[in-house]
């Protein structure tokens, strides 16, 4: 009897290994957010590297010729009083736009946070100015701070001072940042108000009953919860104001006779109607060191006074 011999089964094609499971978990990680890292690369840190090196060239746009200057542009915009006297404007500006928006912000969200009759239609109504685009809110408040049909000068009248014009040298920076705060102090409300209403309304209830005033229960009851939220909201509305430029052009223009020239504005003029490109990219990254000198300053600030207050606490 002879032995049939079988084939042998035929071995499975094995399907290859996924590429995700050839290369390790970083690798496949590095590849996912690469398209986003060549943006970036793209539209922030060439930009960036680009206005460094400008700000070391003398350039001429007409002629396309460029040459290293190396540091020749800050000291001479650093000798000039223009530019001590915008820098003064801006540091200005910044301090009024966040005292006011501040207290509007913080005011409207304590408003807010209480029930009573129109409180829903008031919260809708609060959101315009953040809605408005600053081209419209610069002609509304045109209308507003004219001397002639304004309604600055309409009240004026009728308390019997007669028309002011509050567009004046004396009074255009606190006038811009009335408009500016105005504007943007609705963020605040609401970046506020998410947290006040996290507050325990029987920490209030206890603090009445322990006889504590409005000003002790702001202070020890609401203060620690809107810190965090405040901080961060204060370093958004200095750092916007500083940057500010459209709101006064459309206003102001920089005017009267220079009053409201802030340090963005003269970057402007030095880079688009003098054509110094140079000039204007190093005044900007002047303009970036200041921003971000006040905004750590201000977060050692806050953490110092947390860090003292949770001491005192602990004590």
């Amino acid at each position: 009897m002879t032995d049939t011999l079988t084939p042998p089964a035929p071995v499975a094609e094995t399907e290859p290994a996924p590429f995700s499971s050839r290369i390790t978990t970083n690798r496949y990680g590095l590849l996912l957010v690469a398209p986003v890292l060549v943006l970036t690369g793209l539209i922030v840190v060439y930009p960036v590297g680009y206005s460094l090196y400008m700000s070391l060239t003398s350039s001429n746009p007409i002629t396309g010729s460029s040459r290293f200057v190396w540091f020749e542009n800050y000291t001479q915009f650093f000798a000039s009083a223009d530019f001590w006297r915008s820098l003064v404007l801006t540091l200005v500006y910044v301090a009024c736009v966040t005292v006011m928006g501040t207290i509007v912000a913080l005011g409207s969200a304590l408003l807010l946070r209480e029930k009573f009759f129109g409180r829903r239609f008031l919260m809708a109504v609060i959101v315009l100015p953040w809605a408005l685009s600053t081209y419209a809110a610069a002609v509304v408040w045109r209308y507003v701070y004219s001397p002639q049909f304004g309604f600055s000068a309409a009240v004026s009248e009728h308390l019997g001072a007669g028309a002011t014009d509050f567009l004046t040298s004396a009074t255009v920076i606190p006038a811009l940042a009335l408009v500016h705060a105005w504007q943007f102090a609705p963020l605040g409300t609401y970046f506020l108000l998410a947290t006040l209403q996290m507050v325990p309304d029987d920490l209030y209830k206890l603090a009445r009953v322990d006889g504590v005033g409005l000003l002790g229960r702001f202070r020890h009851i609401t203060m620690p919860y809107v810190r965090l939220p405040l901080a961060i909201f204060l370093v958004l509305i200095g750092g916007q104001a500083a940057t500010a430029f459209d709101l006064i052009y459309f206003l102001t223009s920089g005017g009267p006779g220079g009053a409201s020239r802030t340090l963005p504005f003269l970057i402007y003029e030095e880079t688009f109607q003098d054509q110094r490109l140079g000039s204007g990219a190093a005044m900007s990254w002047v303009l970036l060191l200041v921003i971000v000198v006040l905004t750590v300053s201000y977060y050692v600030f806050a953490l110092r006074v947390g860090a003292r207050k949770n001491k005192g606490e602990d004590e």
